[in-house]
Order: structure tokens, then C-alpha cells, then sequence
């Protein structure tokens, strides 16, 4: 995982999780993109703050996946 910035946090972060999960999975995660291949889901998104991203790690958990990677990938539209 990258530094939090000096916005708390806001930025558009990639979740990689084991396995591809099914449709009924998309509604889990609302607001995220998701994608699957390679036997991997990809969930990206544009999160708030650190809070919101430890939100959405914390409710996959919650459902039984396995977490491969998180990782920020842009600034979000804030900068």
C-alpha cells in the first residue's frame, strides 16, 4: 500500500482478490468497477479517505475473500 497523502487518504485505489467472484458480488461493492481474469477479481475506485478504504478491506474480509493486493493508482478528482 502507498503513503496516505495530505488528503487523508483520497485517491482511486485497486483491491485484487483471489478468485473471480460473481455477479451478486458487484452490489457488495457499490460504487467500485469490477473486473475479473486470471482466476483474480479486480475491484477499482475512487475512495474519500483511509477511512473508506479500511471500510472496503474490512467488508471483503467480512465475506470470507482473500485479499492478493491493494494499491493506489491515482489522485481521484481532487488532484
Amino acid at each position: 500500500m502507498s503513503t496516505i497523502d495530505k488528503q487523508g487518504g483520497a485517491g482511486v485505489y485497486r483491491l485484487v482478490i483471489r478468485g473471480e467472484l460473481g455477479d451478486r458480488f458487484a452490489a457488495q461493492f457499490e460504487g467500485m468497477q469490477l473486473t475479473r481474469a486470471g482466476g483474480m477479481t479486480v475491484l477499482t475506485g475512487e475512495l474519500a479517505d483511509q477511512a473508506q478504504l479500511v471500510g472496503l478491506i474490512q467488508q471483503a474480509q467480512e465475506l470470507g475473500l482473500e485479499i492478493d493486493s491493494v494499491e493506489r493508482v491515482g489522485s481521484g478528482q481532487g488532484g
